[in-house]
């Protein structure tokens, strides 16, 4: 990291203060995290809206959503928990956009390749198997090594685009693509050793 990166690096403040000024009800935690996270955040509202407009009206909805989280919640991983609710706000708001017309959207893309490794017809006792789903996912997601878990989650929760991800990690596209291939093959056979039928 050269000094440049690491001076705009020291002249924010660290998450610990960001949160306790959310704690103290101080709007200064709204311009500190927009100082230091909004464009790491407006990028994940990019990768699912598509639309500049949408993507400042998510950004606001994060930060409202955060200055009522914070309190009660005191998170121990602030971009973690920035990062959910901006995630969350973003597939509203394309949820919206596309009941009245069609948008493209990384994420749409990026589901529907993952939804031909997980796909399942739901029983009867629907939050039963969804909560044993997500144990098979979750128990999946640990076997993984730090890397694949990066990939996977870049992927199929942000909604990275594939060269985005090949730029971060330093590898052509084609190698993403090729290990994108390999872990959904991964988890479709996790899946059915627990008894789920991926078609």
């Amino acid at each position: 990291m050269n000094d440049k990166n690491k001076d705009r690096e020291n002249a924010y403040l660290p998450d610990e203060q960001i949160i306790e000024l959310y704690w103290q009800r101080e709007e200064k935690a709204l311009s500190a995290t927009d100082e230091k996270y909004g464009r790491y955040l407006y990028t994940i509202a990019y990768n699912i809206v598509h639309n500049n407009q949408d993507c400042e009206e998510c950004l606001n909805d994060t930060y409202f959503g955060t200055w009522n989280s914070i309190p009660p919640q005191r998170p121990n991983l602030f971009l973690v928990f920035l990062s959910k609710i901006m995630r969350n706000v973003a597939v509203d708001k394309y949820r919206k956009n596309t009941a009245a017309r069609q948008v493209p959207s990384s994420l749409m893309q990026s589901l529907d390749e993952l939804d031909e490794s997980v796909a399942y017809s739901p029983s009867m006792e629907e939050e039963l198997a969804i909560n044993q789903l997500s144990e098979l996912l979750n128990s999946w997601l640990r076997g993984l090594s730090e890397s694949e878990r990066f990939l996977f989650v870049c992927r199929y929760y942000y909604a990275d685009p594939i060269a985005e991800i090949a730029r971060m990690l330093g590898v052509s596209e084609r190698t993403v693509f090729r290990q994108l291939t390999k872990l959904k093959n991964s988890l479709r056979e996790h899946l059915e050793k627990g008894g789920y039928c991926c078609e």
